[in-house]
């Protein structure tokens, strides 16, 4: 990978992400999900749409949330990186 895509991406730190999900997760679910926003409502063509916001400290968090949402069944519909460091250009 270029030296200039690893420079201005630096998943490697934490950043604050929004993932939804097709349908809604249950209770247990969001009690293991502590620290983070979660909403549902409609969005879009959907119906009933899972929000998750927060902040997640690196690459690997939002790799293991993403496989803990797919393991459960969950339609990811989107992933968003909201915020990236102030020093990068």
């Amino acid at each position: 990978m270029p030296e200039h895509v690893i420079l201005q991406y630096p998943f490697d730190c934490p950043g604050q992400y929004q993932i939804r999900v097709q349908g809604t997760l249950k209770k247990c679910w969001i009690d293991h999900l502590e620290g983070l926003e979660i909403s549902t409502g409609p969005w879009g063509n959907y119906h009933l749409v899972t929000q998750i916001n927060g902040w997640l400290s690196d690459q690997t968090a939002l790799g293991g949330l993403l496989d803990l949402l797919n393991d459960l069944g969950m339609v990811i519909l989107t992933v968003e990186r909201l915020e990236l460091d102030e020093e990068i250009e």
